[in-house]
């Protein structure tokens, strides 16, 4: 059956894969179909940020998810990018299908996000506070929030992003995303309660960022990891 679009679709859509690692994950798709554990490994990314972003793409229907047995296959939807070569646009239209103030933390996020980093690997920790931040949180998608870890565990996850793996560590517990008992580190439940002024370098809903992170990463690791 043939999809339809508007502009406003196209809009929602844009806004979707307008992120580097959904277009890598797009541009594995383009080549043939994939498993959430082959995505991984061919884009050398972890399970729950592969299933982070496959959920942002299943939603907005540019991916399609199909079973075989216990297996889930990932395939780009044709149909739909055929329809949206096929939306018409104006200059009267697009404009007030995406307006200017539209999502504007999360095309901060997307910014920030592709100005630091080279694929995986950080150019550089941001100065910045509120662009570190966002930084902080994109390496907290490579732990899983079931498991504990210990400090050398830690180092080797983060290590292949920046070199200066203690800064990073040492930020992430400091931010609370990371709790550290004894040598032993795990990926926080919530967001921790903020004074003004940290809470004036986070972007955007911090608590359903960190909910929503979770919840994908649960679900994924719910499944045999090497049939995802």
């Amino acid at each position: 059956m043939t999809q339809s679009l508007d502009v406003t679709d196209l809009a929602q859509l844009l806004k979707v894969i307008a992120d580097e690692t959904r277009l890598r994950i797009l541009g594995a798709l383009a080549a043939r179909s994939m498993t959430g554990k082959e995505l991984a490994e061919h884009l050398d990314l972890s399970a729950p940020t592969i299933s982070h972003h496959m959920k942002k793409l299943t939603e907005a229907g540019v991916v399609v998810m199909e079973t075989e047995a216990q297996r889930h296959w990932y395939r780009l939807n044709g149909d739909l990018l055929l329809a949206s070569k096929r939306v018409p646009l104006s200059a009267d239209a697009l404009p007030a299908a995406v307006p200017d103030h539209l999502d504007e933390d999360e095309r901060f996020r997307a910014k920030v996000i592709r100005d630091f980093f080279d694929g995986e690997r950080l150019k550089e920790i941001p100065a910045q506070r509120k662009r570190r931040v966002i930084v902080l949180q994109h390496i907290l998608e490579r732990f899983e929030p079931e498991r504990t870890y210990t400090e050398r565990e830690v180092n080797e996850i983060i290590r292949p992003v920046h070199e200066d793996v203690a800064t990073l560590r040492r930020e992430l517990v400091d931010y609370g995303y990371m709790l550290r008992d004894r040598g032993i580190y795990q990926m926080a439940r919530a967001a921790p309660e903020r004074t003004r002024q940290i809470a004036q370098e986070i972007t955007g809903d911090e608590g359903s960022w960190l909910a929503s992170l979770l919840q994908v990463a649960i679900e994924a690791n719910g499944a045999d990891p090497d049939e995802t």
